[in-house]
């Protein structure tokens, strides 16, 4: 099957109401059929053309019905005339357990090759393929193949996930060192409760290296909470102590209590001027991109939105990851 009309020969419409169906249950169209060349000489018939279809589709208990037989191995596999014994069609194995036809073959067709840069693309939570490209670089992913930029990187998910006003230049200071410098910011309340009952989010972010963590809540006032949890976690993992925090101006971080403890530590407060986000920017941005990242990748798997709390998580994690 294939969703590229332009490669089938003697091409013939099928009639209507003709479906196929995978193997996750959902059917497509038929439209019509034809021959498709494989490389010089052999040829395949009756395949079948699915309109739509994004990944091209190789029937081997077809080609063993021919007469042939298909041979796989550890690094490879090959199709075998039984009645010449010659072989027909060799194929590598890719990295990611795929069998592609060997350089030479595949340009003719593109039968089993995978769309490996759109692929990484939603495992990676829609991640911008300028970062993918990062990523790549300086192998901050093991196992991650080079992802090259494709021609076209319009995604419609990502158009649905990351719409956005646009902003306004912004001036900050930066860190020396970890947690010199901590952004923090709410999020919520959300249109969905998470299976936990959670509304709102939190993040905090080191300046110096723009690490994230992420909490959820079901009230803001939760908030105080989770800086001490954060603060004790991230100090007893990096030896350092946390010297400011900057948030803007939200009840949940003008607090008495919350006041008390930053003087009891010795923590400096920065506020931003009232309706200006733009001058926590940091954090501001974070919170969006980690809201586009769950939204794309909702929409799509198809997962409903009360998940929104465990898709803000894999983003968070692959922002780290990748963060290079």
């Amino acid at each position: 099957m294939t969703g590229d009309k332009e490669k089938l020969e003697s091409y013939t419409a099928l009639e209507k109401g003709k479906k196929v169906s995978f193997g996750n249950d959902i059917s497509a169209a038929l439209k019509g059929k034809g021959i498709a060349q494989l490389k010089e000489k052999v040829k395949a018939g009756n395949v079948l053309y699915v309109e739509g279809l994004k990944h091209n589709l190789l029937s081997f208990s077809q080609m063993c019905d021919q007469r042939t037989e298909v041979i796989f191995r550890s690094n490879g596999c090959l199709v075998r005339d039984l009645d010449t014994g010659e072989i027909v069609i060799k194929g590598k194995r890719t990295p990611n357990n795929l069998y592609i036809f060997e350089e030479g073959q595949q340009k003719q067709c593109y039968l089993s090759k995978d769309d490996e840069h759109w692929l990484w693309h939603r495992r990676l939570g829609h991640l911008s393929f300028s970062q993918i490209r990062k990523a790549c670089k300086y192998q901050a992913v093991r196992d991650l193949p080079d992802i090259q930029i494709p021609d076209n990187i319009i995604c419609k998910s990502c158009q649905f996930g990351k719409q956005t006003r646009t902003n306004f230049p912004e001036k900050e200071g930066s860190a020396s060192r970890p947690l010199e410098l901590v952004h923090t910011d709410t999020c919520g309340p959300f249109r969905k409760r998470t299976p936990r009952g959670e509304e709102y989010l939190i993040l905090f972010i080191d300046d110096f290296s723009r690490f994230v963590w992420l909490g959820l809540m079901k009230h803001k006032d939760e908030a105080f909470e989770k800086f001490k949890s954060f603060k004790a976690l991230v100090e007893n993992e990096s030896g350092y102590k946390i010297k400011c925090l900057r948030s803007d101006r939200g009840g949940e971080f003008t607090s008495n209590e919350f006041f008390d403890f930053c003087e009891e530590h010795g923590i400096r407060r920065e506020f931003s001027t009232a309706r200006t986000p733009q001058q926590n920017g940091v954090v501001e941005r974070m919170n969006r991109t980690v809201q586009q990242m769950a939204r794309a990748m909702l929409d799509e798997s198809g997962t409903p939105p009360t998940f929104w709390g465990e898709a803000a998580h894999a983003a968070v994690v692959i922002l780290n990851k990748t963060n290079v």
